[in-house]
């Protein structure tokens, strides 16, 4: 019932005198507003008057019925709070865990945005290790004509070709792409090569299961009685090598390209590729390593969960293991298994008053029941770890390093799931048929809490019996 209803319903019921019942119930209903915030529907001389109702019989019944509700709901708002604090305040820990994980690979995104600092000789390698990639690749002919074509044509014939917006996958693709006004420069290309591979300066070779498909093609084409598009098929099969390709003087574009870093570049082979450099010609000595290599400082990234790791004792203080990620991730798992009891409790609590709610009629203002709000901050709790856990399971970035020691651990932690914490459909169909059962003395809500069992199968007399 709504509060101007009660208003009404109230000096309606004083003028035909109070039972048991009613008068129980407008204590229980003024107490409910009470912990709202909301005024009292009863005046000071409707408390008197209340007080003053003789009773009998099953009038006195009802009204220790409410009474003992009354009892029962100022626990269920004093347990159902605390726990609620408890357990947010429980989860808000593993939060913090994990929101040192997410700041640490945020400042890793930053740090792989800028260049790597690298001695000279460091940089050397570096470009000698991915020139030794490119000069093992395997390229088709028809990408050595695409390749001559732009050493021989302006730099805006590469440019119109990209603004065209042409997705090119063959060579056919490229020579329909190429503008009307470098047609000449792009068959100029193709006769170059062409003329390369039948004067045995660029011995191109298939794939033996291409052979008997290509072999009757390629006298053709050496001869030059191929046509056009068979010729662009053909050169799309054919391939050479990159040290094939960096021997012939004939194509200087590829000592270029050899010889120069390209970022990205077989990055997913080595990682060394996926970085800009920046290079230090006078490197301080204190800061050069046996190899020759720039030993840097510990990175702002590793301080973030460093600290985290010492106070868990993942680590010592000169950053070797310490205790075991299993153990650690054991004590978390204990930490989470407490607040996942006050979740329980919770829930339950609200479940029962919910419940009683409804059967006696109340009025609670709102939508979200009796401890809405504390509901509310729970549950953005519950959904924040989640993201979170799901954030640090995420396959790893390119530019983050190594799994840390903090992340092992805490990929330990299940997700909370709410709905295997709270009372079961089955339960809460038996808690609905009993609501008002044992309404009496100071045990109601202990009693309710004892019969029901959660959604994951837990029962409450094993929490409440530890």
């Amino acid at each position: 019932m709504t509060r101007t209803v009660t208003t009404k319903a109230i000096e309606r019921i004083f003028t035909k005198g109070l039972t048991g019942w009613e008068a129980g119930k407008l204590i229980l209903q003024d107490f409910i507003y009470d912990y709202h915030g909301r005024d009292s529907v009863l005046t000071e001389a409707d408390s008197e008057a209340i007080r003053n109702t003789p009773m009998k019989g099953g009038d006195i019944k009802d009204y220790n019925l409410f009474m003992a509700l009354c009892r029962g709901f100022y626990k269920g708002f004093t347990m159902g709070e605390w726990n609620c604090t408890d357990a947010c305040l429980r989860i808000t820990y593993f939060d913090r865990l994990l929101q040192n994980v997410n700041k640490r690979r945020t400042v890793e995104l930053f740090e792989s945005c800028g260049p790597r600092v690298v001695t000279r000789k460091q940089y050397e390698d570096i470009v000698a290790a991915q020139r030794e990639k490119k000069l093992e690749f395997v390229y088709s002919l028809g990408y050595v004509i695409e390749k001559r074509f732009y050493a021989i044509a302006p730099p805006e014939a590469e440019t119109m070709i990209d603004e065209a917006g042409v997705d090119i996958e063959s060579i056919e693709d490229f020579v329909s792409a190429v503008p009307e006004a470098y047609s000449e420069l792009c068959k100029q290309a193709i006769d170059e090569i062409h003329c390369l591979y039948t004067s045995g300066k660029l011995p191109a070779v298939c794939h033996k299961k291409d052979m008997k498909k290509v072999s009757p093609f390629l006298a053709k084409w050496k001869r030059g009685q191929l046509s056009e598009q068979k010729a662009l098929k053909l050169v799309d099969i054919l391939y050479v090598t990159g040290q094939q390709l960096y021997d012939c003087d004939k194509l200087p574009e590829w000592k270029d390209y050899m010889d120069k870093y390209d970022q990205y570049l077989f990055g997913d082979e080595d990682k060394r590729f996926q970085y800009v450099y920046a290079v230090l010609e006078d490197c301080p000595k204190i800061r050069i390593d046996k190899q020759g290599y720039y030993k840097d400082r510990t990175k702002p990234s590793e301080w973030i969960t460093r600290s985290t790791e010492l106070y868990l004792g993942l680590i010592n203080h000169d950053n070797k293991a310490k205790k075991s990620i299993q153990s650690v991730g054991s004590k978390l798992r204990d930490r989470l298994d407490a607040a996942e009891k006050n979740i329980r409790i919770f829930l339950a609590i609200k479940a029962i008053l919910d419940t009683a709610i409804d059967a006696v009629e109340l009025d609670v203002p709102g939508d979200g029941g009796i401890l809405a709000d504390a509901n509310v901050r729970l549950c953005a709790n519950i959904d924040l770890y989640n993201i979170r856990l799901e954030e640090l399971r995420e396959e790893r970035k390119s530019w983050e390093s190594a799994e840390t020691r903090l992340e092992k651990a805490l990929k330990m932690l299940p997700a909370i799931d709410p709905e295997k914490l709270r009372p079961s459909p089955d339960s809460l169909k038996q808690l609905k048929s009993k609501i008002l059962k044992n309404a009496q003395g100071e045990e109601w809500l202990r009693i309710k809490v004892l019969s029901l069992e959660c959604g994951d199968g837990f029962n409450f007399k094993e929490l409440l019996n530890e």
